[in-house]
């Protein structure tokens, strides 16, 4: 049987100590905000709001479109220093 050893630096480390944090937020932050569209689909439902649901697509699919060009220029700027922080916040989302 193999042993396998890992040798992970300070910026590997540092990597998936943020993307296992972000991986959780995310679970949160799309639970918090389902739950949000949830209670706003009952309020209207109730007649007690209205909601320009239109307005409420466009937000969200403009917030979408933002995070993808955020991490694309992320990753186009990755410069070899940060090679060792990637491999991490790559094993990070692995992580459960």
């Amino acid at each position: 049987m193999e042993l396998w050893q890992w040798q992970l630096g300070g910026g590997a480390l540092a990597g998936l100590a943020v993307a296992y944090t972000l991986k959780k937020a995310t679970k949160l932050a799309l639970l918090l905000l389902g739950l949000v569209i949830l209670l706003l689909f009952g309020l209207t439902r109730l007649g007690i709001v209205t909601v320009q649901w239109s307005a409420l697509t466009a937000g969200l699919e403009l917030g979408s479109q933002s995070l993808v060009q955020w991490a694309t220029t992320l990753v186009q700027e990755l410069g070899a220093s940060m090679v060792g922080f990637g491999g991490g916040v790559v094993l990070g989302l692995k992580l459960r």
